[in-house]
């Protein structure tokens, strides 16, 4: 099993149970015991840039003690790890009747630790499932309060991920994607996705239950999962660009996450990962392939868009 390696503990878990606190040694402890699964690291350096969806905290409801504990755990872990990471949020989590000012302050330390803010809607709409005229009022809305934080350090609102990686076809997706281009947007890709939001709920049960066997056993379905994410990235990236190039990976602001960051950091080390800022990831000339559609880069499936548009190159000389 992996071995986890425990979070910062004094805001990461705060708010826990004094049971939830042993489960969490227990799972711990179980784990040192046995062989991880390590991939082996490249001769070369890997690069990944870290970027975090649903920000600042999701699935937490109006409870601001739990949102403040899992929003806060991230950011420690990112820099107590000196982890570059870019946070995606949506501001509606940020709208709770009296709660305002205490989760504006989130973005506030997320800020002055020298992290990165993106925009991700206000409400998280899939473009599939809503008019145009409300999909960019959404992006609008979306950045009331990152784009005056991140402009009162100096630093710009430049990235945008699409809610559900939906990024829509046709003159929709064309309209979408001059608009953003209009608000002076990039969009930012996924090359690795391993679907972390459908392991978390059940995690956490786990952890709530005080099933530390079944815990571990899921979390390291969860790094294989992982694993395998990864080694198709690094493979398809191979065969279509004939490197590695940066990958951007795709996680989000959850339970599970805020409790086993560091393990997940530590197993992309593992696996050669050097850590890096979007925008030097994004400098790759992989993500500036003529051709490739900007909204294909929002989407899952990254390397196929780059190797249409390499195709449809070729077709055309």
């Amino acid at each position: 099993m992996v071995a986890l390696r425990m979070n910062t503990p004094e805001s990461a878990f705060a708010s826990l149970t004094r049971r939830d606190l042993l489960v969490r040694s227990a799972v711990t402890l179980a784990s040192l015991s046995l062989p991880r699964l390590v991939a082996q690291a490249p001769a070369h350096s890997r690069k990944l840039a870290v970027t975090i969806d649903d920000g600042p905290a999701v699935g937490t409801g109006n409870d601001l003690a739990v949102f403040v504990r899992i929003a806060d755990a991230l950011r420690e872990v990112f820099v107590a790890e000196k982890v570059p990471a870019i946070m995606f949020v949506n501001e509606r989590q940020l709208n709770v009747d009296g709660q305002r000012d205490a989760r504006v302050a989130l973005l506030h330390r997320w800020l002055e630790a020298g992290l990165d803010l993106g925009n991700h809607t206000y409400s998280h709409p899939n473009l599939g499932h809503v008019e145009l005229a409300r999909f960019l009022d959404d992006i609008v809305k979306g950045e009331v309060i990152s784009r005056p934080l991140l402009e009162a350090r100096g630093k710009k609102l430049v990235w945008f991920r699409y809610p559900f990686l939906a990024t829509g076809s046709g003159e929709t997706a064309a309209a979408v994607e001059e608009f953003l281009v209009w608000r002076g947007y990039r969009i930012a890709p996924v090359s690795v996705d391993y679907h972390d939001y459908s392991f978390s709920g059940a995690y956490v049960r786990h952890v709530r239950a005080g099933d530390a066997t079944k815990a571990a056993a899921h979390f390291d379905t969860v790094m294989q999962t992982m694993d395998e994410a990864c080694t198709r990235a690094e493979a398809r990236s191979v065969e279509v660009l004939g490197y590695e190039l940066p990958q951007t990976l795709l996680i989000h602001c959850n339970e599970m996450n805020a409790l086993t960051l560091r393990t997940t950091l530590g197993h992309l080390r593992d696996r050669g990962y050097a850590f890096v800022s979007m925008d030097e990831a994004m400098a790759d000339p992989g993500y500036a392939v003529p051709g490739l559609r900007p909204g294909s880069m929002g989407g899952g499936g990254f390397f196929n868009s780059v190797a249409a548009a390499k195709r449809s190159a070729a077709e055309r000389q």
